[in-house]
Order: structure tokens, then C-alpha cells, then sequence
């Protein structure tokens, strides 16, 4: 007999399926936030108790058809002499769970705590005692629920959910199989690849086998996309595994979604899959996953279940929002949890950052495995040097005076009873942020969780109202979106550790308090652990130290690789110009030079340029000035919707006029956007975007001189960061072995160390004095004029 192993919880589901969307629905991962809560009742029951024992693990056999399923868990308290089983389920709320528990007898909660019951009578004999102990997360208030455990119900369950997992586990089987004879099957689908992609694919394929974690630096045009995703399917594929491919931003999944259609035109048999965030996905005004609100949130388990959506879903060799969105509507489930259900029968999940690496990630159902527990999948990430800020992010919420008062604006909208309620709690949590600054001054702070913990429930009770009142759930809703903030900064406030510290930060516009995470590689190493394999790939991964420190990769064990262009370089014109400074304090001074310096080096010819700044507000003095009535100017503004972007990006395509495009480095054009051809003949980098040198960073400096030292301090908050925006900005330029083009990178700074030891290979080839020019405008003229 095949044996498979489940975990309890996977097990222990109503047959058939039932339920709805909502916190407490009993499918989907363990909430996090009680975890806490659970250990001081067990140290609490050990005091009392000699003979509790806590984390007591259970495991059972269930033999049928061809399969033995060797079911296991771990019960969160013990006591033998009494048989007297435990589970723990804190809630915010534990009259609600209570009231849900007692009106629904199939709940996925009471199945796991009879499982356990079934199999210690089995085991012993021994009739249980079944408690659910019911614990509030605020208060710690409790309450206890016993659970029967009716012998023959519980067979008559046991029969119909072993004959699921036969069905479920002969699928798995087939799928396992497909993908070996795809993984066996598959051809690079390029019969000749690029110069240095074969040995990319050949590097990745031989650091595959040592499972060692791979940070690789390789620079547009090597056709890295294909080149890494490509041997990472190889390798997993065989295995029965798939690949987890994310990236940075929503906008950047198209990349990887053609190069899997490349495998899939080649004949290779592989289903991938997109995952988009839950706010594009959702059917309603509101993204709000409540069965009292939304239609595709009621019953969900029971329709998708009934019309077999998860075996339909897997017959479409690929799947996207539309595909999602049209099945969700034509069955009325949510579109994004059939996304989730889609994962475990694709062979490529394409995603954002955030499902792998958010307090809140999908990363349990990504890294699942198929059949055999000790195989993973594998993980790739795109743009990687985006990944440590991003995931500080993740971990930095903020609340601000700011925010509160574009709420008040929109309570304007609301029915009077609830405008007023909304107010007064919007007054009370600005006295509460100010009640840190009365001296007005921006510090490190110490926030008292009581006074957010009761507000936020005064906040969730009006939520409640409001949504069993008649009132119509608005766009963008002020309640929910106030919900959602003050709940998101709450439950942030139990981080800790060295690398968080939390502020009060005053400015002209705003009050604000912040958890500020400087450093979130331990984080990143755990999410790491959940896959067998890991490559991270970027055009600027340099210094490598540095990236692999703060992207929480092993110091022994993981392997560095730089490959260099595979474009000529006589292509290429790329000049550093130190004599204008565009330091904050210079920044006045240097506009009419920064001015002069793109109306001269244009006018050698016309064509498409971009110019990319450190912030908008720099961009907008520039801007002031120039005069260049050849040209159209496209300005890039801090919100941009992405019709507009686009329209932008279709100008340039055009080539109808010569454009000047003005943009922020680290902006929508900067990084991740292609301008082939003559889309785009020269770039201005003005400067190195270095973070505001502002209270907070200060602090985040501090962080790293005790923790990687002072020598390196200055350069991980400040430098390195700037840097990579720089480079990613002078990457738009060649981006095919046709293309010719100007890089112009201004300020003296780009020739200190620190800052030209984070370029690429082949930039120069001694120092970056080659770069300077002392004739700027003859030596870009006669690059013009050369033909290659």
C-alpha cells in the first residue's frame, strides 16, 4: 500500500465540504496571532496540573483502497488519566466563535478535535473527554465548549472523507506522473541561445544539485527570465514538485507568463498559473470576505466542492484573473480563493512578493508538497534586489493624522448615525497618536498596546453595525478601509526583536506613529526553509555581501555568479559627468547645468530620452526650466494610474515626435519596463537617489553598525539602495543587441567606491575615470556618427 502522510488538520474537514469565506472558517492556514496566547494557557495548565501534557502528537492509520494514510497532529493538551483532550482557538471576538461553534456542529474545528478523540479510543480504548477552551486575544476572557464524540457519526464521516481522499490522492498521482514525463520531455526553446545564456542555464542546473541557495547578477539581454525558470522546472518537474516564480510588482508578471508560453509552444505540458491581488480580483465594491455581504463569499467550499471547480480549474493549461473572474462569476465564488484552491495543480505559480514573504502569505499553500512530504518546491525571485526593502515594508506599518483625516473626508458619504460614530473614533485615535508628541519633537517610543487594543475593538463593533445595517457597502468604503488600517497597525505591535523599533514622527502635515523593521533576513530565512531550492536574480545584486545579509541567505553555503552583457559594448555610450553636484544642498545651484546638459546632448539627436531623478520634487525644478520645443515632455506623476503609464509607453513606441520622458529613480519607468529599439536612445541618471537622510533612517544606521558594522553602516542604509536604483535606471537604455544608446550619470559621487563598486562588469575596465570625458558633446557626436 502507498503510504501517505497527512497533517490532522488537512484530514479533519466536513465530507461533504461546507462553510463560507470568513476568519474563523476552520480551512486555510493557522492564524499566527494567538500563538502566544496558547503557550501561556499550557504553562498555566502545567502548573495546575502535573499530568497535562501540552503539544501531545497523535498519529493514527486509515487504510483505503491502494493507499494507508497515516494521519498526524498534535493535540494542545493532554491529560491521560482523565482522557481529557484539549484545543485551544483564540479569536478577537470569542462570543462570535462561540455562538458559530454551538449553530454548526460540522465546523472544521470540532472535526479536529473528534479526530483526536477517534484516534486515542482507538489507541487506548479509552473514552475521551472533548473541550474546545475558547480564549479572547484582548482580555483573555474564556470559555469552554465540550464536544461529543458520537462513535458511529464518526464512522459514517470517516467513510465518506477516506473516499475523497482516495479520489483527491489518485488525482495527486496523475499529476505527479505528468509532471515527471513534462520534466523528462523538456527542451530549452531556443535551439541557439543567447551568448552566456546556455551557461546561465548550466550554472543554475549544476547549483540545483548542491541545493545551495544562488544569488545571480546578469544583465538585460542575457534572457535571464527563460534562463533561470527553465532549469528550475527541469529540476522540479521530475520530482513531482513545481516552481514558485515572484516578483516585485503585479506589472512584471507578464515576463515570466511568456516565458512559460515558450515552453508550453515547444509541446512541454505544464499549467501556470497568476496569482493578482485579492483587490483586482474581487467581484464586489469592496474587497470585504464576509458571507453576510458577499454572494461569493457564502457557501464558497460547499459550491466549489459541488461543482468540482478545482478538477475544472486544472484542465485549463493556463489561468489568470479573466479566466478566474469568469468562472467565479458563472459558479458566484470569489475568483482569488479559487486562485488559491488552482495552486496545488499548477506547475508554475507566478506572484507577487507578498505571497511568499507577508506577515499574511500564501507561502503554506505555495510550498506544499505533492505526494512526497520531503520533497519542495522551488523558488525563484525576480528583481531580487528590490526584495529586502520590500520585505522591511511588509513588516513597517504605519498610522498617521494624515490617513485619518482622508477618512473623515470621505465619512461625509456615510448615513448620520454612523458618520458621527466613525468621527468621534477617528478624534479619539488622532488624541491617541498625538498623546507621543507632546513635546513635538520626532523620538523612539514606546507604544502601550491597551489603549489601541480597546479602541480597535470600538472600531470593529461599529464595523459590525455597519454591515448588518441596510446600508450600501461604498468604493473604497471609509469603515472598512479605517477597519483594515487601525487592525494592520494593531497586530503589528507585538513585533519584536533588535531589528524593530518604533517612533513618533512630526512633520508640517502630520503626526505619525511607526514600526519601523530595519532588517528582515531572519524573516526572509525562514520562508526560505519551506522550498527545496532558491535562486534569486537581478541586474544589481552588488556587492553581493551585502544583498545576501539582508535577503537572509546562509554566509557558507550560498553561491555568487555575475554575468557579464552579451551586447557590444561600442553599442553602448556611457559617460559619468562629476562636475554637476546634485546633492540636496547643491540642488539649486546645479538645475541650470543639469538643464543645459539635456538640451545640449539631445539636440545631437533626436530621438526618445529619459531623465530619471531622486525625487519628483527635484524633477519639477528641472522641469521649470527646459525649454526644448523639438521635443514633447512626459512628466511622470507621483500617482499613476496604469491606462496612464501605458499611454506613456505607446507615445514612445510611436516614435511620432522626439520625447523627453521625465521620471523618479525606483519609479513605474525606472525598473521592470522594456523601451527596445528606438523606443528609447538615451538615459540621464541625475545623481544617486539616496534615502531621505531624515530621523528614521538615522536610526536604521544605527541598527547596522551594531549589527554588520560601522565600516559598512553608511553604505547599507544609504548607498547600496541608491545604487541599485541608479543602475536599474541606466539599464532601460540597451535592451536588445540592436540597440545603440547614451547613459549619462551625473555627480562626482558615482567615482567614489562605494558607490562604483556596485557596477556592473564591464562598465570599465580599471576605474571609473574612464568615464569621465573632458569633450562630452564630441565624444557623444562621434559615437552618433560611428556605425556599428
Amino acid at each position: 500500500m502507498r503510504k501517505i502522510n497527512l497533517d490532522l488538520k488537512q484530514f479533519a474537514l466536513p465530507a461533504p465540504r461546507i462553510g463560507s469565506i470568513e476568519t474563523h472558517s476552520g480551512y486555510g492556514p493557522i492564524p499566527t496571532s494567538g500563538q502566544e496566547v496558547h503557550v501561556t494557557i499550557q504553562r498555566q495548565r502545567v502548573r495546575e496540573n502535573p499530568g497535562y501534557t501540552p503539544e501531545k502528537k497523535l498519529v493514527h492509520s486509515f487504510e483505503a483502497g491502494p493507499y494507508e494514510f497515516v494521519v498526524s497532529g498534535r493535540a494542545d493538551g493532554f491529560v491521560e488519566a482523565t482522557g481529557l483532550i484539549e484545543e485551544i482557538k483564540s479569536a478577537f471576538d470569542i462570543d462570535e466563535l462561540r455562538a458559530k461553534l454551538e449553530r454548526e456542529p460540522n465546523h472544521p474545528y470540532v472535526w479536529q478535535l473528534r479526530t483526536y478523540g477517534y484516534i486515542h479510543f482507538q489507541q487506548t480504548g479509552q473514552f475521551p473527554t472533548l473541550k474546545l477552551h475558547l480564549v479572547s486575544l484582548r482580555n483573555f476572557k474564556s470559555h469552554d465548549l465540550n464536544i461529543e464524540l458520537d462513535l458511529d457519526g464518526y464512522e459514517a464521516w470517516l467513510k465518506i472523507r477516506l473516499e475523497e481522499l482516495v479520489e483527491e490522492t489518485k488525482e495527486k498521482e496523475k499529476l505527479f506522473k505528468k509532471r515527471q514525463k513534462a520534466g523528462e520531455e523538456m527542451t530549452f526553446p531556443f535551439s541557439s541561445p543567447r551568448k552566456g545564456q546556455r551557461e546561465l542555464v548550466d550554472t543554475i542546473s549544476e547549483n540545483l544539485k548542491s541545493e545551495n541557495p544562488l544569488l545571480v547578477q546578469a544583465p538585460t539581454g542575457l534572457g535571464k527570465t527563460i534562463g533561470v525558470l527553465y532549469p528550475s522546472l527541469k529540476e522540479a518537474l521530475p520530482r513531482g514538485q513545481r516552481v514558485v516564480y515572484v516578483t516585485p510588482k503585479n506589472s512584471q508578471h507578464q515576463v515570466a507568463e511568456e516565458a512559460v508560453e515558450r515552453l508550453q509552444e515547444q509541446g512541454c505540458k505544464i499549467r501556470s498559473l497568476t496569482i493578482t491581488a485579492k483587490s483586482k480580483m474581487c467581484l464586489k465594491a469592496e474587497p470585504l470576505c464576509n458571507p453576510q455581504y458577499c454572494e461569493f463569499a457564502k457557501d464558497y467550499y460547499k459550491k466549489v466542492a459541488e461543482h468540482d471547480l478545482v478538477n475544472k480549474l486544472s484542465r485549463l493549461r493556463s489561468l489568470d484573473s479573466e479566466k478566474l473572474k469568469k468562472m467565479g462569476e458563472e459558479y458566484q465564488v470569489c475568483p482569488f480563493e479559487l486562485s488559491v484552491e488552482a495552486i496545488e495543480r499548477a506547475d508554475v505559480v507566478i506572484g507577487d512578493y507578498n505571497y511568499v514573504f507577508a506577515p499574511r502569505s500564501l507561502i503554506g499553500r505555495l510550498a506544499e508538497p505533492l505526494l512526497e512530504p520531503k520533497e519542495k518546491a522551488n523558488l525563484v525571485i525576480d528583481e531580487a534586489h528590490n526584495l529586502p526593502s520590500r520585505a522591511q515594508d511588509y513588516f513597517s506599518p504605519s498610522i498617521s493624522t494624515q490617513q485619518l483625516a482622508l477618512l473623515e473626508k470621505d465619512f461625509s458619504r456615510l448615513p448620520p448615525t454612523f458618520y458621527m460614530q466613525a468621527q468621534a473614533l477617528c478624534q479619539r485615535a488622532r488624541r491617541l497618536i498625538s498623546s507621543y508628541g507632546k513635546d513635538g519633537v520626532s523620538k523612539k517610543v514606546t507604544i502601550d498596546l491597551d489603549p489601541f487594543l480597546e479602541l480597535e475593538q470600538d472600531v470593529r463593533e461599529m464595523t459590525t453595525s455597519y454591515l448588518e445595517s441596510e446600508t450600501e457597502i461604498l468604493p473604497q468604503d471609509p469603515i472598512l478601509r479605517m477597519m483594515n488600517m487601525w487592525s494592520e497597525f494593531v497586530a503589528s505591535l507585538t513585533l519584536s526583536g533588535e531589528e524593530f523599533f518604533q517612533t513618533y514622527q512630526k512633520s508640517t502635515f502630520t503626526e505619525m506613529l511607526k514600526i519601523t523593521c530595519c532588517d528582515a533576513s531572519e524573516h526572509l530565512s525562514l520562508a526560505y526553509k519551506e522550498f527545496k531550492n532558491v535562486v534569486a536574480f537581478s541586474a544589481t545584486l552588488k556587492p553581493f555581501t551585502y544583498y545576501q545579509e539582508l535577503m537572509g541567505f546562509p554566509t557558507e553555503s550560498t553561491k555568487q555568479v555575475e554575468f557579464s552583457s552579451p551586447f557590444e559594448k561600442e553599442n553602448r555610450k556611457l559617460l559619468i559627468i562629476p562636475q554637476i553636484s546634485t546633492k540636496f544642498s547643491d540642488r539649486h545651484a546645479s538645475t541650470g547645468k543639469i538643464v543645459e546638459t539635456i538640451q545640449r546632448i539631445t539636440a545631437l539627436k533626436k530621438g526618445n530620452y529619459i531623465a530619471l531623478f531622486p525625487s519628483f520634487e527635484f524633477m519639477r525644478m528641472v522641469e521649470s526650466k527646459l525649454s526644448l520645443p523639438d521635443f514633447q515632455i512626459l512628466v511622470q506623476e507621483r500617482e499613476m494610474k496604469q491606462k496612464q503609464t501605458q499611454e506613456y509607453l505607446d507615445e514612445l513606441k510611436s516614435c511620432q515626435k522626439p520625447t523627453l520622458l521625465l521620471g523618479v529613480q525606483g519609479g513605474v519607468f525606472s525598473e521592470g519596463v522594456d523601451f527596445p529599439g528606438d523606443m528609447l536612445i538615451g538615459a540621464f541618471v541625475i545623481g544617486p537617489a539616496l534615502p531621505n537622510f531624515d530621523f528614521e533612517r538615522e536610526q536604521i544606521r544605527s541598527y547596522y553598525e551594531l549589527r554588520y558594522g560601522k565600516e559598512h553602516a553608511f553604505n547599507y542604509a544609504y548607498v547600496y539602495p541608491a545604487m541599485a536604483k541608479a543602475i536599474q535606471s541606466a539599464g532601460r537604455v540597451i535592451r536588445s543587441e540592436t540597440d545603440r544608446g547614451v547613459i549619462v550619470m551625473l555627480d562626482s559621487r558615482f567615482l567614489q567606491t562605494s558607490y562604483y563598486e556596485t557596477m556592473p562588469e564591464g562598465w570599465f575596465t580599471q576605474s571609473p575615470q574612464e568615464l569621465v570625458s573632458r569633450q562630452i558633446l564630441n565624444d557623444i557626436k562621434e559615437f552618433w556618427e560611428t556605425s556599428v
